[in-house]
């Protein structure tokens, strides 16, 4: 398997010739060891497999015990030695020789996961036969595959010296919440300054940033081949000193002392070699569309040389068994949206991906978390072997590491409050504190007792030693300082220095020269990466064809829009006429050519942002530059582009009845391609330079939509460059505009248009055909066709001969991007985070409480202010007395109703079948009892407490839930409360604000408000957050939130019972005590508690009364009380043949009897699941829940509950709705960028439209133009609704997770308070874009007009975000919406008569979509009022130009025929060149667009009602798709689509075969 599953001894032992350690001080002589050991032997073997420790390495798959049998007597055997050894490890594990035996693994231990392990089934006479077992790391690593090795050893050691370090973290100046008016104003000025500040340095003036200090003058060593703990409270400074200490410091101001490696300066170590020191963080982050193998392998790529290429795939499989998860091999990673691996392997994945990078000097932060107990000790164990074997230096901190993991180590670091309290060898440190007078309790961890040293609420002192002991972290750094272990440290620091020197750095020497013999040959010896650039950029391509095949789901959506919007638009543009009426429209047809795809490719941005974490941790481990990327994604684009150019541009050219020449096809092809490439590159530019996701699509949205305007296309060159000053020269710098002017010239330069008959001018009896010309810019007096390059020529200055110069404009402005991208991804890192302050709302009593809160000390993410420690819930005098407490819990609703479920089964679709993932599970729950539900990841703890809670929506249940022996009412789940394990809140809210919420719509109708009101107060204080009760949650940390959980669910008065799924994970071990010591307290005053648990440690299993343990399946095999020490579960499982050692912890023992195939005196196989249902013990349980469903139905009988008390909710829908909307509007002004965003758009949408079609005149390009400034509010409905959609999205999933399901509020509540919360900033947005848009252009040139656009705007502002809304309401998923928009703005956008009129539409579209599209009304509208009773007054090159028959004028030859026509004649009394204009109305105008200048109010109103509709579709959606589940046949039309893609899928199968 990997490290764990070692020989005997093998962890003891060296190969000859091997030099021992020469750090390990005081080791045993090796003959004693010898002697030692066989006689641990011996008597592990006639302890016989009884042992229950045996099962802590059992499976050797990282502590997932549901796997393959095994020879059950050899293996424990081999186990309980294994564990003697370590149990000794500190002190005897490196001075002696190594024998001749290898390192090897049990292999009779190690197995992988087999068909009937994953059903849940175990068969125990199994046969091993798989490759993993055959893994032996020991042999492995001395192979040198991990790093150059010699007779010696291993070429690459150096330790780590720190002295006087000293850390300073940024102080946070602002620890308010920043509101709208803060962003605004900080347009002006501050944020741009703070900005730049950050990154010139000379623009502060001399003024230096207020600084903290995190770490305060820590000294000490780490040498080759050592392992540190670092252990101290979250928040103490634990991540911060392994940042620190392996060189990772951007994210702090300063950094004071020494630190050097082996010798080597720390300045030397970065620039040379960063990648050989590294830091793995605590959170899991990768690329979610990337499988295990792919990880792995591209990670070696970026570190293995040319020459030693073939070695790659022999280290990853080996990385793959060494973690017990080969079974993964080809599993996606995933993330919270892509379903992928489980939580325990992709840690592990982390961990293995860090090996990968062959470092010397490792630290990892907190590594473990979400492994349980015996995986996080196998880690550990893998950790130490590595750590002899190749001489690392490895540093690590764990929340909760227990005794096995704390005897492996050799040195421990301990923090409190950024200062070291003690550092030196692992076996002193309890001692020296028990020597300063704290007392460890019984069963309480070396590693839990240190850190409780540094906790005021859990430290206890030995008698006499209250008042002396040190308290203060700067009493207990003092103490350490004063005491003989200091000395120590300072003469071991000395030691390891004298003993560089004395060998004049061999050590840093030879390093040096093994890491610049594992580089390329065309590295830089300086530089330190491993391969070369070429190489780095080839890995990532291949990468980013991974992450696009892996992710087939988006792939194929894309490919679908794409084909499907090809066809749409070419319809659009269907079969349009070769003569002058499809001059302008050809243009249309073009401009969409060369747009589209580039608005598509806006889904790039979050992939380009999304993916930096992951990036920035990979050129910390020196895998690659951060430039590669950049490369590596443009080179992807080339094949991948070109297909979408292929399908869109095909479709597009030819059924829009472009010229079907071979050269104008390619040249078009050509532009479309180049000009999708250069709008990709320029979004990943935006992208490069914006700190966060919404800032990206911000001003890429912005920038696409000036490309848009200023292309030639909306406003002609000759207007844009003579006419309009204000913003005309962004034409120049415009690439798009020289796409097209490139495509546009290429199809009509050589074309000869014969002038359409609308056209021709004049027209009658007595025209004669000589003597007519066309009306088309451009034409030829007398003549009846129009030259293509005189239409270009003069009505948009364009020339065919600057086709070659406009194709390496857009070449270059692609490689400006690109360069500029490179430049920006080298230069900024948005992806470190600093320490998170504590936020409070702006109120005089926050203030106060700011001021109090201690500023954190550590950059630990959750950490949050120091807030995961408990100590940090009690600021200044916040805690309660506990008379106060004891008051307050008297208060809590009393309930005598008891909770009993019996043979509760539950099923689920799966794969086209059911699984059973309940399996007849009974129990009970009453008043004052604590229930634990436990059982192995996957059992279904949390599936049994939401099935319990009413809270599962798919599947079916079956079996009795009864309350007093009745079946429950619909106002059960309002008298439970439930907390959820993700701590789910609005994160905007303060701590009062979210349980005032809960207060005043879950408590019965019938309390007064202030007295509701007044018990919040004492939830307040039972929690004792008083002085923090106006802090943000969203800036809480872990058991902060955990403490707003229960006090949300506390303030509702659950007159039942209380559900919590998970309260303790992701805590420290203190933290998990302090949550469940209260919820201890509140079962005492009679609350009945159900609650699952996760490998909890002796102290809190014994806070509860009884246990509900499930085997996988849900299979119930044990439910009773826990006892005294256990004493009821022990004897349970005793009279079974299982017995627990002393002192073992009682949770672990069920968990690992329960999984370890167990036999009796006869052979025969104990089924546990089995053995419970056949118990005299399961017998009573069903005893008793008959019997309380009997004595609680009779005492209940004459109780009949009121009207009030069966109600689903507890508050009026008008209450709900009043609360909910006041929520919301704090939420939106504390989430300033949302609404900035909003305004941010209105404004400058508005300033460019207003300015570019500035006063706007009176000639046929006029009207034109007053049409397309009108339409270009098209542009604003993408950004708005990208806004809206995830706002709305949230806010919902918030709903249907928590408060829904909790009956806190309802649907007509939910959709009335989002659709309000939005009128103001609606409103807001369209009065911003009116005034800016409509004065500038001199559309509101009386006082009808401007009241009639206002009127309009605000409309169509107020349309745009109840759209959104309602398509949220709909979409069965966040990836389908953001899929489905783009029709929606398509249709929205083409189909209203503007890009192509009415009268051109092809009979389809022209039916029924132009009819069915909000924005003709409202353009149409618009159009009405703006264009009715204008005069228009032709341009010269706008008219029709003739001569006329001899001895005649110009008036009696086309006088009657400009008379009847509606056009003028510009020169009647002329003999020759007549000129005729063929409007002389702006109604004129209006009826080519088919728009009747009376129809202004029947458009408003049929607007107003599309408005109205939308907000209708808010409610009808939320109800019938949320709230009744209704999927109108989506799930078969998905369906059907997945079949389909499923089947254009197979001819591209051989990629994936390929790979």
């Amino acid at each position: 398997m990997w490290a764990t599953t070692v020989g005997s001894d093998a962890l003891r032992r060296r190969e000859p010739g091997m030099p021992t350690n020469q750090w390990h001080r005081g080791d045993t002589h090796p003959d004693d060891i010898t002697h030692a050991t066989g006689s641990v032997g011996d008597s592990g073997a006639h302890d016989g497999p009884s042992s229950s420790d045996a099962t802590n390495n059992e499976s050797g798959t990282w502590g997932e015990r549901d796997v393959g049998g095994f020879d059950e007597h050899e293996a424990m055997e081999e186990l309980e030695v294994l564990r003697q050894n370590l149990s000794q490890l500190h002190g005897t594990k490196t001075q002696e020789t190594q024998a001749s035996r290898p390192f090897e693994t049990a292999g009779n231990l190690s197995r992988r996961h087999t068909k009937q392990a994953e059903a849940g089934e175990l068969d125990g006479d199994e046969k091993p036969g798989t490759e993993e077992e055959e893994f032996e790391l020991g042999r492995f690593m001395r192979d040198g595959h991990f790093e150059k090795r010699t007779e010696d050893g291993s070429e690459k050691r150096v330790g780590v010296i720190y002295k006087n370090l000293n850390v300073k973290g940024v102080e946070s100046t602002s620890s308010f919440v920043r509101t709208v008016p803060d962003a605004i104003i900080g347009t002006f000025g501050p944020d741009l300054y703070r900005i730049l500040s950050h990154y010139i340095p000379l623009l502060r003036f001399g003024r230096k940033q207020p600084t903290r200090t995190l770490i305060n003058d820590f000294t000490g060593c780490v040498r080759d081949g050592e392992m540190m703990l670092v252990l101290g409270r979250p928040g103490s400074g634990c991540s911060t000193f392994l940042k620190a200490v392996s060189n990772n410091t951007e994210s702090f101001a300063a950094i004071e002392g020494e630190i050097s490696y082996g010798g080597i300066p720390s300045g030397k170590q970065k620039q040379m070699y960063r990648g050989e020191v590294n830091y793995n963080p605590e959170d899991d982050i990768h690329f979610a569309s990337l499988n295990v193998w792919q990880t792995f392998t591209f990670a070696l790529m970026n570190k293995t040389k040319k020459g030693a290429k073939e070695e790659i795939p022999i280290i990853a499989n080996a990385l793959m068994k060494m973690f017990g998860i080969s079974h993964t091999k080809y599993t996606l990673i995933g993330d919270e949206y892509i379903r992928g691996v489980s939580g325990g392997e992709r840690k592990r994945v982390s961990i293995a991906e860090t090996l990968a990078s062959k470092s010397t000097v490792m630290a990892w932060d907190n590594s473990t978390r979400g492994l349980d107990a015996s995986t996080a000790l196998d880690y550990a164990k893998s950790l130490r072997i590595m750590t002899d074997i190749s001489n690392r230096t490895t540093l690590v901190t764990l929340y909760q590491a227990g005794e096995g993991i704390y005897e492996l180590m050799d040195k421990v670091l301990v923090i409190d409050q950024g200062r070291q309290i003690f550092s030196g060898p692992a076996r002193d440190a309890k001692q020296y504190f028990i020597d300063l007078g704290f007392e460890c309790p019984e069963r309480q961890t070396t590693a839990d007792f240190l850190t409780a040293v540094t906790d005021p609420n859990e430290r206890r002192f030995r008698p006499g030693f209250e008042d002396r002991a040190p308290k203060t972290a700067e009493e207990l750094e003092k103490a350490f300082r004063n005491s003989p272990n200091y000395q120590k440290l300072l003469a071991d620091v000395q030691d390891y220095e004298e003993h560089l020197r004395s060998t004049d750095y061999a050590d840093a020497k030879r390093f040096e020269g093994a890491v610049r013999d594992s580089k390329s040959k065309h590295v830089n010896k300086e530089s330190p990466y491993t391969v070369s650039f070429t190489r780095q950029v080839m890995a990532c391509t291949k990468r980013e064809f991974w992450l696009l095949f892996g992710d087939t789901a988006t792939l194929w959506t894309k490919f679908f829009i794409i084909v499907a919007n090809g066809f749409i638009v070419g319809s659009i543009y269907y079969k349009q006429p070769a003569t002058t009426a499809g001059a302008f429209t050809r243009g249309g047809a073009l401009f969409f050519s060369i747009v589209f795809l580039g608005w598509l490719q806006l889904s790039e941005l979050t992939k380009a942002v999304s993916g930096r974490t992951v990036v920035s941790r990979h050129r910390d481990y020196a895998f690659y530059r951060p430039s590669a990327v950049v490369v590596a994604r443009v080179i992807q684009d080339i094949p991948v582009i070109f297909v979408q150019v292929c399908i869109f541009g095909v479709a597009m050219y030819f059924m829009t009845n472009l010229d079907v020449d071979v050269s104008k096809f390619w040249i078009y092809m050509l532009f479309v391609y180049t000009t999708t490439l250069m709008i990709t590159s320029m979004y990943r530019m935006f992208a490069s330079l914006s700190p966060e996701i919404n800032t990206a699509v911000r001003f890429s949205s912005l920038a696409l939509n000036l490309l848009v305007i200023y292309t030639g296309y909306v406003l002609p060159k000759t207007q844009l460059l003579n006419d309009y000053i204000w913003f005309g020269w962004l034409y120049w710098i415009n690439p798009m505009s020289y796409s097209f002017e490139a495509v546009l010239t290429n199809e009509l330069s050589n074309r000869i248009m014969d002038c359409a008959s609308s056209q021709l001018v004049p027209q009658g009896q007595n025209v004669l055909p000589e003597f007519q010309g066309c009306a088309l810019s451009g034409s030829k007096p007398n003549s009846r066709t129009v030259a293509g390059s005189d239409y270009l020529a003069t009505a948009l200055n364009y020339s065919r001969s600057n086709l070659w110069r406009n194709f390496g404009v857009v070449i270059a402005f692609m490689v400006l991007y690109i360069i500029v991208t490179v430049f920006a991804t080298e230069v900024f890192d948005f992806s470190s985070e600093g320490g998170g302050a504590l936020i409070f709302k702006k109120s005089k009593r926050a203030e106060e409480q700011a001021r109090k809160a201690a500023a954190p000390s550590d950059i630990e993410k959750d950490a949050g202010a120091d807030s995961s420690g408990s100590s940090a819930t009690r600021v200044g005098n916040s805690k309660a007395t506990a008379d106060e407490q004891k008051e307050t819990l008297e208060q809590l609703t009393k309930s005598e109703s008891i909770f009993t479920w019996r043979d509760v089964e539950y099923t689920v679709p799966y794969l086209g079948g059911q699984r059973k993932l309940l399996n007849k599970v009974s129990g009970y729950a009453k008043p004052g009892i604590m229930v634990a539900l436990m059982g192995a990841s996957g059992a279904g703890k949390s599936t049994l407490l939401n099935t319990l809670a009413q809270r599962q929506r798919v599947g079916v249940i079956s079996g009795e839930m009864f309350v007093d022996g009745r079946p429950l009412g619909p106002e059960f789940q309002r008298n439970t409360g439930f907390c959820l394990q993700g701590d789910l809140h609005d994160k905007t809210q303060t701590i009062r604000e979210a349980i005032k919420f809960s207060a005043l719509l879950r408590q019965e109708a019938s309390i007064p408000r202030a007295e509701k009101l007044a018990y919040v107060d004492k939830i307040i204080d039972l929690l004792e957050l008083n002085d923090l009760q106006d802090a943000i949650i969203g800036s809480l940390g872990v058991e902060l939130r955990k403490r707003l959980t229960i006090g949300v669910e506390l303030a509702a008065k659950p007159s039942l019972l209380l559900f919590l799924d998970e309260p303790t994970s992701g805590l420290d071990s203190q933290s998990a005590y302090s949550i469940i010591s209260f919820l201890k307290k509140l079962c005492a005053a009679g609350q009945a508690i159900v609650c699952t648990i996760h490998q909890p440690s002796s102290v809190l299993i014994q806070q509860f009364d009884m246990v509900l343990a499930l085997n996988p399946g849900g299979n119930t095999f044990y439910f009773g009380p826990i006892g005294e020490n256990g004493k009821d579960v022990i004897k349970y499982f005793s009279d079974r043949g299982a017995t627990c050692p002393p002192g073992k912890n009682i949770a672990e023992f069920i968990l690992e009897t329960a999984a370890r195939p167990h036999k009796r005196t006869d052979g025969t196989k104990v089924d546990w699941n089995e053995e419970w249902r056949n118990s005299e013990q399961a017998e009573k349980v069903l005893e008793e829940i008959d019997g309380l469903k009997r004595i609680r139905s009779t005492v209940s009988q004459g109780a009949n509950p009121t009207k009030e008390q069966q109600m689903e909710y507890a508050a009026s829908t008008w209450l709900q709705t009043v609360e909910l909307t006041k929520r919301m509007f704090r939420q939106y002004w504390r989430d300033p960028s949302y609404l900035y965003g909003k305004f941010f758009t209105a404004i400058i949408i508005g300033i460019f439209n207003g300015f570019t079609f500035w006063k706007l005149g009176y000639s046929v390009q006029d009207m034109q133009n007053r049409m397309f400034t009108i339409f270009m509010i098209v542009i604003i409905p993408p950004t708005i609704v990208n806004a809206v959609v995830p706002k709305f999205d949230s806010n919902m999933a918030l709903w249907e997770t928590r408060e829904y399901p909790s009956r806190i509020y309802g649907w007509v509540a939910f959709c009335t308070a989002n659709i309000v919360a939005e009128l103001p900033a609606a409103v807001i947005s369209a009065v911003l874009y009116w005034a800016l848009w409509c004065w500038p252009t001199g559309i509101a040139n009386d006082s009808f007009v401007a009241g009639y656009s206002f009127l309009m705007t605000v409309l169509v502002f107020l349309f745009m975000t109840s759209w959104g809304q309602w398509i949220c309401a709909f979409a069965p998923s966040f990836t389908v919406i953001s899929n489905v928009l783009p029709f929606f703005f398509v249709m929205f956008g083409l189909f209203n008569g503007v890009v192509q009129p009415y009268a051109m539409l092809n009979v389809f579209w022209r039916s029924w979509m132009y009819w069915a599209n909000p924005a003709t009304y409202w353009i149409g509208g618009m159009v009405a009022a703006g264009l009715d009773g204008i005069p228009v007054q032709c341009d010269p090159s706008e008219t029709a130009r003739f001569d006329v028959p001899q001895n005649q004028t110009c008036q009696t030859y086309a006088g009657e025929f400009a008379r009847t026509a509606g056009g003028y004649l510009v020169n009647p009394d002329a003999n020759s060149d007549c000129q005729y204009c063929q409007y002389s109305v702006g109604n004129q105008y209006l009826t080519t667009l088919n728009i009747n200048a009376d129809d202004k109010w029947r458009n408003f109103g049929i607007f107003l009602a599309f408005c109205f509709s939308n907000w209708m579709l808010v409610y009808f959606f939320i109800y019938t798709v949320r709230v009744r589940g209704w999927n109108f046949g989506l799930n078969y039309v998905f369906g059907t689509l997945g079949k389909f893609v499923g089947v254009l899928r197979k001819p591209f199968k051989w990629v994936s075969k390929k790979e």
